[in-house]
């Protein structure tokens, strides 16, 4: 903790510089939550801060706190003071019991900014947003765990990193990470899903902690857009391919609904597992997945489709578990996995592949028969690939 209580006055250690702060080391402080008492440390290595007794059996002082949390509060302090009319470290709620690690009052709303070090359950990080949300206060959290890259220059997520994520028309699909020790964030923005916990990302940017601000913006300008769409094929035709080595189709639901709906997997037509952007990364699902049941359900079964009767598709396999739907507790955007399905139908009617028959209704503009051989194909290969150099020249 960085706060306590000092004769009956909070006290705070980021106040004080550590020679002011060994004035004080031989004195009485009391945590603000317990009433139980708390020693002042001074170290050379992490922030000044106070620590509960170890006998002591305080909720708050059960959550020890990494160097890291607290340099991290600190420097958001001394960022934000003076740029808002209140701004205070670990300030307690009392109708929800909870500790905001920096609370912001803006001219627009409050802000509760959380400092996430470790893993936590998603249900705690929910009930804590409801919270907040019940106070009328925004909750934001910030990720200091490092994003690992791998050697095809894709962005690597586990679970609960992706809960991080958030949206803006702007940068689309983002993630903020801060990092305390070296005083800057980095931002990764428009992210599209190669799979479960893989992102194709612009190039990252460093924002200097002297540049941060709530609400968070930043000029589109400083963001370099190229993307690795153009290795799209090959990160397609890897997953069919470690699809059909890992798994076996007689146990596998997506190989087993292929098979059944009479199609084969190697030779499905390239226009199902296209990159949707942005909004595809509301399905945790595969691309190839969600817009094979598309393609299966409706496209190719109806002479004549609409968005709602693929929204209704959708919504039977996400009952039957079919599909999986990213949780994203930091979007407050509604309808998520049908801007994506409506997005994969702007992409299908400019590459000609369906077109419009009037009164909402969609249909194929050439009926698609599965190719029996290679060669063929390629024909179709070559036939979907100068279409779609055309609609990546616009990205």
């Amino acid at each position: 903790m960085l706060t306590a209580l000092y004769k009956n006055k909070v006290f705070s250690t980021i106040h004080y510089t550590r020679d002011d702060l060994t004035v004080y080391r031989r004195d009485s402080f009391q945590c603000p939550h317990c009433s139980g008492d708390v020693k002042l440390k001074i170290g050379l290595r992490n922030v000044p801060h106070f620590a509960h007794l170890p006998q002591s059996q305080c909720m708050i002082g059960k959550h020890h706190e990494s160097p890291r949390h607290l340099l991290g509060k600190k420097m958001l302090y001394e960022r934000l003071k003076g740029r808002y009319p209140i701004v205070e470290v670990e300030h307690y709620i009392k109708q929800i019991q909870q500790i905001a690690d920096v609370f912001i009052r803006t001219e627009a709303e409050d802000i509760a900014i959380e400092i996430q070090c470790s893993s936590i359950p998603l249900a705690d990080m929910l009930s804590r947003n409801q919270g907040y949300k019940s106070q009328s206060i925004t909750p934001y959290w910030l990720l200091t765990q490092e994003v690992k890259i791998n050697q095809n220059g894709l962005v690597y997520l586990p679970p609960f990193q992706q809960v991080f994520i958030r949206y803006s028309p702007h940068l689309h699909y983002f993630l903020l990470l801060f990092s305390p020790e070296n005083r800057s964030f980095t931002l990764y923005t428009h992210l599209i899903p190669v799979s479960s916990s893989t992102f194709i990302s612009a190039s990252p940017v460093k924002i200097s902690i002297e540049d941060f601000s709530l609400p968070f913006s930043i000029s589109v300008s400083t963001i370099d857009h190229r993307y690795l769409i153009k290795n799209w094929s090959q990160l397609r035709s890897k997953w069919i391919h470690n699809k059909l080595h890992y798994r076996k189709s007689k146990h596998d639901v997506f190989l087993k609904e292929v098979y059944e709906g009479g199609d084969t997997c190697l030779y499905l037509p390239l226009f199902v597992g296209i990159p949707v952007f942005p909004h595809a990364l509301h399905f945790k699902s595969h691309a190839l997945e969600w817009q094979y049941y598309v393609w299966k359900d409706c496209m190719k079964k109806e002479k004549y489709f609409t968005m709602d009767s693929l929204e209704q598709a959708m919504s039977k396999r996400l009952e039957r578990g079919h599909l999986e739907v990213r949780p994203l507790p930091m979007v407050s955007l509604d309808e998520g996995t049908r801007r994506a399905v409506n997005q994969y139908l702007v992409l299908l009617e400019a590459m000609q592949i369906i077109r419009k028959a009037g009164g909402g209704r969609f249909q194929l503009s050439v009926p698609w028969v599965c190719p029996d051989t290679f060669s063929s194909f390629e024909k179709h290969q070559h036939d979907f690939n100068s279409k779609w150099k055309h609609i990546l020249k616009k990205v």
